[in-house]
C-alpha cells in the first residue's frame, strides 16, 4: 500500500513540474507578445518624426533657394512702408531724434552728436539828447565847424536830440557737441550796427571749439570773448539793464582770436574756475587780415571763486531770476597785457593799435589815442544774490606806457584839432555798482546803476542809470526800460548807444524787447 501510494505521489509531482513548466512558457510568450505589440506604435512614431524632419529640411532648402533679387524687393517694400508711417524726423535706421528742449535740437540716439539752434533778437527804441541846446550849423562859428565835423561844406547840421528804432542784436547760434566731449559754438550776426566796422549784412560773429581733457584742464580755440571782466563776459541776453556800463565799454577787451586753457579746481567747498588766453591783440575785434595783426600777441586771464555754496551757473544772469532761498556770492579777478611798442606788421600791413583814453595836450580834455606802447589792466568784481535781490560791484585799473608819437584818433567824434598826449604814462580807472530787486518774483524787477571813468586820475565821467524789466517768459521774452545820464561822454560805443558830443553830457532813454527761441 505504501509502495502504491508512494508511486502515485511521485507520479503527481512529475505532472506538477510539467504543468509549471508549460505555464511559465505560456506567460513568457505572452509577455513577449505584449511587448512587441507596444513597441510597434513607438517605432511608427519615430518613423513619422523622421519623416517630418526630412520635410522641414526640404522646405528650408526651398526657402534658401529663393532668388536674391526677390528677397531684396520684399525688404525694400517693407522699408518704404515703414518710412511712410513714421514722422519725417524719425527716418528708419538713422538713429536720429529731433525736438525742442528750451531750444530746437537734432541729436543721435546715443547723444554722441548734437546740434542745437538758438536765436537772439533785441528790438530797441532809443531817444538821445546832448547837453548842448543847439548844435545846428547856424549856432556854430568857424572854429566850431572844425571841432564838430571838419569842413563846413561837408556837413549840413547837428541836432541836439535823436530818436529811432533799431535791431540792436539779431543773431543765430549753432552749438552742440561731436563725439560727446568736443563742444562747438558758431554765431552769425546781422544787427543795425554792422556799418560801424565796415561790415555789411550777416557775418561770422564768433566761433569756438573746446575739449576738456579733465575737469581741471580744457582747451578752447577760435574767436570769442576774452577772459577779462565780469560784465563783458556775461551774455547780452542776461543783463539787468538794457546794455552794459560805461566803465565796461572803456576797459573791455571784446572778442579776440586765439587759444585759451581753462578748468575747475576743486578745493573743499570752493571750486575756483580759471581761464588764460593768448590772442592777436586787445580789442582786435574780428577777422582782420593776417598782415594787420601785431607780431606781439596779447595775454589775458580770469579767476572766479564761487562762494557760499554757489556755482558758475548761479551768476550766468546778472539778476536773481531764480530767486535764491539762501545767499550766494562770487568773487572774480582779471588781468590783461599787450605790448604794441614795436608796431611791426608783415609786408607793411595796416596797424591794429589798441585805443585808450588820455588827456589831450591841446586842452587837457579827454580824448581817444592809439597805443604805441604797453598796456596793463586789472579788474576785480564781487556779485551777490538772495531772494530776488542782486548786487554787482566791479572796478578796473589801466596803466598805459605810451610812446612820444601818440596822437589822438579823432574818427569817433570828428575832432581835427587835438594832437599829442599830455604825458607818456597814463593811469586810468573805472568802476560801477549795480543792484536789482524783484518786486514781483521772477516777473517785475527794478534796477539801478552808478559808475565812473577817471582818465589819468583826473578827468572824470560819471554814469547814472535806472530802469525796470518785465519777464514775460524768463530771459526768452523780456521787455526792458531804462534812462541813463552820462555827464561827460568820453568815447563812442554803438551797442549801448553811447554816442553824442565828446566831453559833453548825454541823456538817453531806451526801451527794448528781447526775444529768443
Amino acid at each position: 500500500m505504501k509502495i502504491l501510494l508512494g508511486g502515485m505521489c511521485r507520479e503527481r509531482k512529475g505532472d506538477m513540474k510539467k504543468y509549471i513548466t508549460v505555464l511559465t512558457v505560456v506567460l513568457v510568450t505572452a509577455a513577449i507578445c505584449v511587448t512587441s505589440v507596444r513597441a510597434a506604435p513607438e517605432n511608427d512614431t519615430k518613423a513619422q518624426l523622421e519623416a517630418l524632419r526630412a520635410r522641414v529640411a526640404e522646405l528650408e532648402s526651398q526657402v534658401n533657394q529663393q532668388s536674391y533679387q526677390q528677397r531684396n524687393a520684399e525688404l525694400m517694400k517693407e522699408l518704404v512702408n515703414d518710412m511712410d508711417t513714421k514722422p519725417f524726423h524719425q527716418a528708419a535706421d538713422t538713429a536720429l531724434t529731433a525736438g525742442y528742449d528750451n531750444r530746437f535740437f537734432i541729436k543721435t540716439a546715443d547723444d554722441q552728436f548734437k546740434l542745437e539752434f538758438d536765436t537772439r533778437l533785441q528790438f530797441r527804441y532809443s531817444w538821445l539828447m546832448t547837453e548842448s541846446d543847439d548844435l545846428s550849423r547856424e549856432g556854430l562859428d568857424a572854429s566850431d565847424w572844425v571841432l564838430y565835423g571838419g569842413n563846413p561844406a561837408q556837413f549840413e547840421a547837428y541836432d541836439s536830440s535823436a530818436g529811432g528804432f533799431e535791431i540792436e542784436r539779431a543773431r543765430v547760434y549753432l552749438s552742440g557737441h561731436v563725439l560727446k566731449d568736443v563742444k562747438f559754438k558758431i554765431a552769425i550776426d546781422g544787427d543795425d550796427d554792422d556799418d560801424v566796422d565796415d561790415r555789411v549784412g550777416n557775418y561770422l560773429y564768433e566761433y569756438e571749439v573746446s575739449y576738456s581733457f579733465m575737469p581741471e584742464f580744457g582747451v578752447r580755440v577760435g574767436r570769442f570773448k576774452g577772459p577779462f571782466g565780469k560784465q563783458e563776459t556775461t551774455s547780452s541776453a542776461r543783463l539787468s539793464l538794457v546794455d552794459r556800463s560805461l566803465a565796461n565799454e572803456v576797459f573791455n577787451i571784446d572778442r579776440v582770436s586765439g587759444i585759451e586753457v581753462f578748468g575747475d579746481i576743486a578745493m573743499g567747498e570752493i571750486t575756483p574756475h580759471y581761464a588764460v588766453m593768448i590772442f592777436n591783440g586787445l580789442q582786435n575785434t574780428n577777422d582782420v587780415p593776417l598782415v594787420e595783426n601785431d607780431n606781439t600777441p596779447a595775454i589775458a586771464g580770469r579767476l572766479v571763486l564761487p562762494m557760499m555754496g554757489a556755482t558758475l551757473k548761479d551768476f550766468a544772469n546778472e539778476s536773481d531770476l531764480k530767486g535764491h532761498d539762501n545767499p550766494v556770492a562770487q568773487v572774480g579777478m582779471s588781468c590783461a597785457y599787450s605790448n604794441d611798442r614795436n608796431e611791426d606788421h608783415f609786408a607793411g600791413g595796416d596797424g591794429d593799435s589798441y585805443e585808450f583814453l588820455g588827456k589831450s595836450a591841446v586842452d587837457c580834455d579827454t580824448d581817444i589815442f592809439e597805443l604805441g606802447g604797453e598796456v596793463t589792466m586789472f579788474s576785480a568784481d564781487l556779485a551777490m544774490k538772495y531772494q530776488g535781490l542782486s548786487a554787482i560791484v566791479e572796478g578796473f585799473y589801466q596803466h598805459v606806457d605810451g610812446d612820444s608819437g601818440e596822437v589822438a584818433n579823432e574818427s569817433d567824434f570828428g575832432n581835427l584839432v587835438r594832437s599829442g598826449i599830455d604825458g607818456l604814462e597814463v593811469d586810468n580807472m573805472g568802476w560801477y555798482a549795480q543792484a536789482g530787486y524783484f518786486v514781483i518774483p521772477q516777473k517785475f524787477e527794478l534796477v539801478g546803476r552808478i559808475g565812473g571813468v577817471h582818465v589819468d586820475s583826473s578827468n572824470d565821467s560819471y554814469e547814472y542809470a535806472g530802469g525796470c524789466n518785465y519777464y514775460i517768459s524768463g530771459q526768452d521774452l523780456k521787455v526792458s526800460l531804462d534812462v541813463t545820464y552820462i555827464d561827460a561822454l568820453p568815447l563812442v560805443s554803438s551797442s549801448p548807444n553811447f554816442v553824442g558830443v565828446q566831453n559833453e553830457g548825454l541823456l538817453m532813454f531806451r526801451s527794448q524787447l528781447q526775444f529768443q527761441f
